[in-house]
């Protein structure tokens, strides 16, 4: 069972994350992890590295919570809030999802996976693509 100890480090770690603080990946990810949003399936350190480094590029601001989590053995369920501000924008959007986290017993790790709306939470923010996908909504909603 994953310690409360790591997963509040992981969780720090998420909520203070900085692009200097990308330096202390190796100290939280094993080597061989994996990180899966609805953009983007990284395997390895590197390639996680670079979706969060593209993060801090694309963004203005950001903030994330964890608003609450469950220990289920060595798997974490998080429930969060993500607020963003894109680049050259001055619009907050904020995304709300879920994470499943494994951890290896050393603390490390090893997948993270989030799951979100991106549909409602971020292509309908777009002005073509945003207006196709609430027009498609609202047809095939009850």
């Amino acid at each position: 069972m994953v310690s409360d100890a790591a997963v509040a480090d992981y969780i720090a770690f998420l909520e203070t994350m900085t692009p200097e603080s990308l330096s202390r990946f190796e100290a939280v990810f094993a080597p061989d992890a994996r990180f899966r949003d609805p953009f983007n399936d990284a395997h390895g350190l590197p390639a996680i590295r670079r979706v969060f480094e593209k993060m801090f590029e694309d963004l203005d601001e950001h903030g994330f919570q964890v608003l609450d989590h469950a220990i289920a053995g060595e798997r974490v369920y998080m429930n969060w809030r993500f607020r963003i501000v894109p680049k050259g924008k001055r619009q907050e959007w904020w995304i709300d999802g879920m994470s499943s986290v494994d951890f290896r017993d050393d603390g490390k790790v090893t997948a993270h996976i989030d799951h979100y709306d991106a549909a409602s939470q971020i292509y309908e923010k777009f002005p073509f693509i945003g207006a196709v996908l609430r027009a498609l909504r609202r047809r095939i909603a009850a």
